[in-house]
């Protein structure tokens, strides 16, 4: 299940294809699903002595390879740093440094993710020269961040998030567990989810 989150609360639940379909969050440059078509057609083109059947049922057996199923509980991070939408710039800056992380989520009174700070977003309000930090004006994150967010839930599988991350162009997503934050899944932590679970494909 993907939960898209701002301000002012929960505006969407549903499954990956739902999420696919809705245009609330709009990612920039997408990456086109792969359709069954293309995929035959893939197939095809790898194997051009094969005909049309032999190349559908190796990419139908292929696609029926049992495979394990690795949830996102087991390779988050929990708890996930986290920030409130009214810390200064310059604290916001601080808090990523001490805690040696490159995004914080950004929650409110109830600990529901309603945003995400990454250190580039900061960037280009501050002046950092070794450990002296200089800022024009420090507004709060909240006025900075982009308010409308993906997160999943604890049991969605590997698969389906990376597939999001990749549309989308997320470094990290929140987990949560019946609205609350539990966790966060970065780029970093589904990439070595694959590499300790080799069979796993994106087509699943």
């Amino acid at each position: 299940m993907f939960y898209v989150y701002d301000v002012n609360g929960l505006q969407f639940s549903g499954s990956l294809e739902a999420l696919e379909l809705n245009k609330r969050v709009q990612a920039s440059d997408p990456v086109g699903r792969i359709g069954f078509q293309n995929r035959l057609q893939q197939e095809l083109n790898e194997h051009p002595k094969d005909n049309r059947f032999d190349a559908y049922q190796n990419m139908n057996e292929r696609e029926n390879m049992v495979e394990p199923l690795v949830h996102i509980f087991q390779i988050m991070t929990s708890p996930a740093a986290t920030i409130t939408p009214d810390t200064p710039i310059s604290d916001a800056w601080s808090i990523l440094r001490k805690k040696k992380v490159r995004q914080l989520v950004v929650t409110n009174e109830k600990v529901q993710a309603i945003g995400m700070l990454s250190d580039r977003d900061i960037l280009h309000h501050l002046n950092v020269n070794g450990d002296e930090i200089k800022v024009e004006i420090n507004h709060p994150i909240g006025e900075i961040i982009n308010t409308e967010i993906i997160t999943t839930g604890t049991g969605t599988d590997i698969r389906k998030v990376a597939r999001v991350m990749a549309f989308y162009h997320l470094d990290a997503m929140p987990v949560i567990k019946e609205t609350v934050l539990v966790g966060i899944v970065t780029r970093g932590d589904i990439l070595r989810g694959f590499a300790d679970h080799p069979r796993l494909n994106l087509w699943g």
